[in-house]
C-alpha cells in the first residue's frame, strides 16, 4: 500500500508531501489543480518511462519518493530475489531522481537499482 508520496519539481509542483491512509483515498480538485501530475509522479516512482518534460521549468532535476507498507508475501518474495527487504517498520522506500542531463537514479531502500528492476 502506498503510504506516503514526496514530490519535488514535477511540472507545476515545486514540493508536495501526500500521506495516504488505509482505505479509499480520493484526489480531487479543479481542472489544472495537478491531479494528473500526482499520478505521473506515482508512475515515475513505479518505473514507468518518463519524459524530461516532467521536470519543472527552470529546474535541472526532479525527485519523487514513495513509502510502501503492508507488503504482501508474493511481493516480498520477488523483492528478496534482488536483496530488498523492508525496513524495521515493514516499509519499502523508492526514490527516483529525474535529470535534464539524463543522469537520474533509482534507489530502493537507499540502494541503487535500474528501471528494469524497479518495473
Amino acid at each position: 500500500m502506498l503510504k506516503f508520496l514526496h514530490i519535488e519539481n514535477i511540472a507545476v509542483i515545486e514540493q508536495s508531501d501526500i500521506e495516504f491512509k488505509s482505505g479509499f483515498n480520493v484526489l480531487t480538485g479543479e481542472t489544472g489543480a495537478g491531479k494528473s501530475i500526482v499520478i505521473d509522479a506515482i508512475n515515475a516512482v513505479l518505473g514507468e518511462r518518463t519524459s524530461k518534460d516532467l521536470i519543472r521549468s527552470g529546474r535541472d532535476s526532479a525527485l519523487v519518493s514513495a513509502v510502501f507498507g503492508q507488503i504482501d508475501t508474493y511481493t516480498l518474495k520477488i523483492l528478496s530475489k534482488y536483496g530488498i527487504t523492508p525496513d524495521e517498520d515493514g516499509n519499502i522506500v523508492i526514490s527516483r531522481k529525474l535529470s535534464l542531463s539524463g543522469k537520474g537514479y533509482i534507489k530502493i531502500n537507499n540502494m541503487p537499482f535500474t528501471a528494469g528492476v524497479l518495473k
